[in-house]
C-alpha cells in the first residue's frame, strides 16, 4: 500500500489518514497504559508538519485536532488549538530538513508530542476537567508521549518506505550519474 501521492511530493494519500482516523476511533479510547492513551490524530499532525509549509500544516492540525474533539470527551475545540499550534511550531522550526525515520525526526516529534500532551493536560485540569495535577502531568502526559512516539515510529516507517521508491536508484532511474548503455 502507499502512503504518498506520487503526483505530489509529501503528501500523503487518504490511506494514511484513513488509518490514523480508524485507529482514534477504534484503539485509543481501548488502550490506556499508566494513565496514558495513543494520540493517532496529534502523531498524524506532527508527521504531516514534517513535510508542508507552516500554512497547510496549521491547516492540518486544526482538522486532526478537531476530529479528536469531536470523538472524545474534552471540550471541543481545546486539541484542535494545541494541534494548529504545534503543528505550525514543528513546519516552521523543521523546514523540511526533517523526515523518515530517524533519532532526529524522533526526537523532535518526541519533545513537540510532550509539549502538546503537557498543554493538554494542563488545560484540562485548569478547566476542571481533570481533578489530579500529578495525572495531567505524569499519567497523561509522559505516558501519552511514550505512546505517541510508538505510534509515530510506525508512521514514519510507513510513510518513509512509501517515499523511498522514488529518489536516487542504481537503476539508472534518477540517478545523477549518466548510464552508458
Amino acid at each position: 500500500m502507499q502512503l504518498h501521492d506520487p503526483a505530489r511530493p509529501g503528501a500523503p494519500a487518504p490511506a494514511l489518514i484513513a488509518v490514523a482516523c480508524v485507529l482514534q476511533v477504534a484503539l485509543s479510547p481501548q488502550v490506556s497504559i499508566l494513565g496514558g492513551t495513543f494520540n493517532f490524530m496529534l502523531v498524524l499532525s506532527l508527521v504531516l508538519a514534517l513535510s508542508r509549509d507552516p500554512g497547510s500544516a496549521a491547516v492540518a492540525g486544526f482538522a486532526c485536532g478537531l476530529f479528536f474533539d469531536l470523538t472524545s470527551t474534552a471540550p471541543v475545540g481545546l486539541m484542535a488549538l494545541i494541534l494548529t499550534l504545534s503543528a505550525f511550531t514543528v513546519s516552521f522550526a523543521s523546514r523540511g530538513s526533517l523526515g523518515g525515520l530517524n533519532a532526529d525526526t524522533m526526537r523532535f516529534i518526541g519533545v513537540a508530542a510532550l509539549i502538546a500532551n503537557m498543554a493538554y493536560g494542563l488545560c484540562l485540569f485548569f478547566l476542571g476537567d481533570q481533578g489530579d495535577l500529578l495525572w495531567a502531568l505524569g499519567g497523561h502526559g509522559i505516558s501519552s508521549t511514550v505512546l505517541d512516539l510508538l505510534a509515530a515510529a510506525i508512521f514514519l516507517a510507513a510513510t518513509a518506505s512509501s517515499s523511498s521508491q522514488r529518489g536516487f536508484s542504481a537503476r539508472g532511474r534518477g540517478t545523477r550519474y549518466k548510464v552508458l548503455k
